[in-house]
């Protein structure tokens, strides 16, 4: 009986890979939060983009650890912009733009490799006062 209750059991779905990032994403994006004055967010574009550079960085970390290729990440990075950026679906087509911006643009190039570095000492070595640094960042000339 035990064998057959196994068997037709309802197993639990693991989550997708997306899924999990996404909610790892969503935790580090909160205590990233805590340091950034959000209506001045609202009213400079340009640190919207350091801040968007600085997220794309941790998103592209933990999705080279999950060996996800690149239009996996662009899906993250899409949702993590929809969520926190209320970008329409219609501007989304620029956010490759966005990214190579983020590459070539000093500054912002700058954010993302501290994203990187940020998320990694967030996530693996549990410094959870790491992610306020991008606070520090946007305060600083």
């Amino acid at each position: 009986m035990g064998f057959l209750k196994r068997l037709f059991a309802r197993r639990t779905r693991q989550p997708a890979v997306n899924e999990e990032i996404s909610g790892i994403i969503d935790r580090f994006t909160t205590a990233t939060i805590r340091g950034i004055d959000r209506e001045d967010l609202g009213r400079y574009p340009a640190k919207q983009r350091k801040v968007m550079a600085f997220h794309y960085g941790a998103i592209e970390y933990l999705c080279r650890q999950h060996d996800l290729d690149e239009v996996q990440t662009l899906g993250i990075f899409v949702v993590f912009i929809d969520r926190y950026f209320n970008m329409p679906v219609a501007e989304t087509g620029s956010i490759t733009e966005r990214l190579q911006g983020f590459r070539d643009n000093p500054e912002q190039r700058r954010y993302l490799d501290a994203g990187m570095d940020v998320f990694r000492r967030w996530h693996e070595q549990d410094e959870r006062r790491a992610p306020l640094e991008l606070g520090q960042m946007l305060k600083s000339p």
